[in-house]
């Protein structure tokens, strides 16, 4: 019988050996140690013989290969012959080449490699292109003269971007361009439009040629926003402090230094460590199991601002927990992680303030008063019964969805080995854990210090950025600019309507909505969720909210609904989808699995659409305890 003792010490052995090949590699030493903790779920050490091959010239470039000990033949044919010691070998398969351009052959009778996923590798060092330059030269010393004419991708490029064909214009584009310069000229003539003012009809005009443009993605969503903000400008339709309003709002000031936060936190690698130490904790349970991916999931929701960059972020971790559980990839175990991930990342979306960029525009346009009532801490307790209906409904829903006889098969030697590579809590974790508790507290005591959380917010990216945590290049690539415009932008559009009264004749022109809102809430979340679900199929998530906030506050004011209970039922309603086009972040995750091959789309789409009912079945069951809150009557 085998000594227990002695097996654990032996794991032991193999679970520190790995750690440290991964650390000490040439090149991948410099990564980020959650970088290489996610390549230690791939990694593997294999022995050949005197004579065996490694791979073949031509054979499909899918490893990466260390030389630990021993030696290997590297050749092409005539051309050369060359023996090594020592580095990388297969670097093709990080490169974006299909086959091997050379073949390797074991020379030493105990020759040892580390063998590393390539695909996901190269994921890895798209993030990283200089730790890629040095894979393209690594390659590039075996026979030197027949491989510089080698069609390598361009540095720095990844190499699924580097597959993809690009998009020439097409029909729909020119449909766009044509819609975008005559349905202007068509809105300002039309007759319903007789009563508003010169300057309104004007401003709907042009307005309209920016949904349209966000609509066929003529042009990025922020330069279509800026062409409404310079008609207003130049025509003198609304004061400059009314249309550039939202560059010097405090939702802007908010957004941009929450961007600041989440850079922080992402790059020290919290995240990824504590979603291991839950994984690892975690009782062998398949319920169990979905139940921490979508609290770790959703755990990122009110510290990262943007839905693309929580998938961003957890696809990897997604493709991670299915290879440590042994989960067979697209089969219905999978599935249920890849339904707990996009879920808990997204169906929470309206749950927290700092949730979404666009959740600060909306409460940019809250009447002050309300503001003053629906700030980072008390938004989350009105919309927390909501949020566990939504929750335990995911949760039955997948459970229900998907069944099959699979047994996870956990690692706790793998999930340890990461735990090793990313090693004790570094200054940059510290540092990211003080940043979000300080500004956790300082909105929690909002009321004693009478600062504005936006500022709160300000004063923490200004000492990240004092004391270096985010230097001045981490600045320009982690705060998504584009987005901050755009948000300035919306806020300000959003304030112009107001200013020119648009939203009280469009108001007028909807009073069954009021009338419904007033009598039977029940009925006026039906029709908004039919109202919504139609604009969807022609509009983004972010337009969509942008057109119906102005339109409904207006109304909720005349009937005496507290106007962040609409805007909570918007939120929520115009995040779901029914195919795949309306939802940017889900073709990320989608564009990821195409890669990675997790999930069946099919099957997932199918759950997809069993979330929209759970969406209104959570603002329903909210609506009595909003009552019980008396901001409903």
């Amino acid at each position: 019988m085998v000594d227990g003792g002695v097996v654990a010490e032996q794991t032991r052995k193999a679970r520190d050996a790995l750690a440290e090949h991964l650390t000490r590699a040439p090149i991948l030493s410099r990564l980020p140690r959650p970088d290489l903790a996610r390549l230690a779920v791939d990694a593997r050490e294999k022995s050949y013989s005197a004579g065996e091959q490694v791979f073949a010239e031509g054979d499909a470039a899918a490893q990466l290969y260390l030389i630990l000990a021993g030696e290997i033949e590297i050749s092409s044919g005539a051309r050369f012959t060359e023996t090594v010691r020592q580095g990388f070998l297969g670097e093709e398969s990080v490169l974006g080449h299909e086959g091997y351009v050379n073949q390797a052959r074991s020379v030493s009778p105990k020759t040892r490699l580390l063998v590393l996923d390539g695909l996901a590798v190269a994921e890895i060092l798209a993030g990283h292109p200089r730790c890629r330059e040095d894979f393209s030269l690594s390659l590039l010393r075996f026979g030197r003269k027949e491989q510089d004419a080698l069609p390598y991708p361009p540095q720095g490029e990844s190499p699924v971007a580097a597959e993809s064909p690009s998009k020439e214009p097409g029909t729909a584009v020119f449909i766009g361009w044509l819609l975008a310069l005559l349905l202007p000229v068509a809105l300002y003539h039309l007759p319903g439009l007789d009563g508003f003012s010169a300057n309104s009809r004007i401003f709907i005009s042009v307005f309209a040629t920016t949904i349209l443009m966000w609509v066929f993605r003529l042009v990025p969503d922020f330069v279509a926003g800026l062409l409404s903000v310079l008609v207003v400008l130049v025509l003198g339709i609304a004061p400059g402090e009314v249309i550039l309003g939202g560059f010097q709002s405090s939702s802007f000031f908010m957004a941009m230094s929450i961007f600041v936060l989440a850079g922080v936190v992402v790059a020290s690698g919290l995240v990824y460590r504590l979603s291991l130490i839950l994984l690892k904790r975690t009782p062998p349970s398949k319920f169990l199991y979905n139940l921490v991916l979508t609290l770790a999931a959703l755990a990122t929701t009110p510290i990262l601002p943007s839905a693309n960059g929580r998938i961003g972020l957890l696809s990897p971790l997604l493709a991670d927990v299915i290879g440590v559980l042994g989960y067979r990839r697209q089969g219905p175990d999978a599935n249920r992680l890849a339904v707990s991930v996009f879920f808990g990342t997204s169906l929470f979306s309206a749950v927290f303030l700092t949730s979404k960029s666009i959740n600060f525009l909306v409460f940019g346009m809250l009447p002050s008063q309300v503001q003053d009532g629906f700030h980072w801490l008390n938004w989350t307790l009105h919309a927390a019964v909501a949020a566990l209906v939504s929750l335990s409904l995911l949760l039955l829903l997948s459970s229900l969805a998907f069944r099959s006889g699979e047994r996870p098969r956990l690692s706790p030697v793998q999930v340890q080995t990461q735990l090793d590579i990313l090693g004790p809590m570094s200054r940059a974790e510290w540092g990211a854990v003080a940043g979000v508790a300080l500004l956790m507290a300082g909105i929690a005591t909002t009321s004693l210090h009478k600062i504005q959380p936006a500022w709160i917010a300000l004063a923490l990216m200004f000492l990240f950025l004092a004391i270096g945590t985010m230097d001045k290049e981490d600045f320009r690539r982690k705060i998504d600019w584009p987005f901050l415009f755009l948000l300035g932008t919306l806020i300000g559009l959003a304030k112009t309507i107001s200013f020119l009264g648009i939203d009280r004749e469009i108001g007028d022109h909807l009073f069954v909505l009021g009338e419904l809102m007033k009598e039977n809430l029940y009925l006026f979340v039906l029709a908004l969720a039919g109202l919504i679900f139609l604009l969807r199929f022609a509009v983004s998530i972010n337009a969509t909210v942008v057109i119906m906030v102005p339109i409904l506050l207006p109304l909720a004011e005349a009937a005496g609904i507290n106007a962040w209970v609409v805007c909570f039922m918007i939120l929520t309603l115009s995040e779901a989808f029914f195919l795949p086009y309306q939802c940017s972040y889900y073709m990320l995750f989608r564009g990821f699995n195409e890669r990675q091959k997790l999930y069946l789309e099919p099957s997932f789409l199918h759950v997809n659409l069993w979330s929209i009912l759970i969406r209104m079945l959570a603002i329903y069951a909210s609506i009595p305890f909003w009552r019980a809150l008396e901001i409903l009557q």
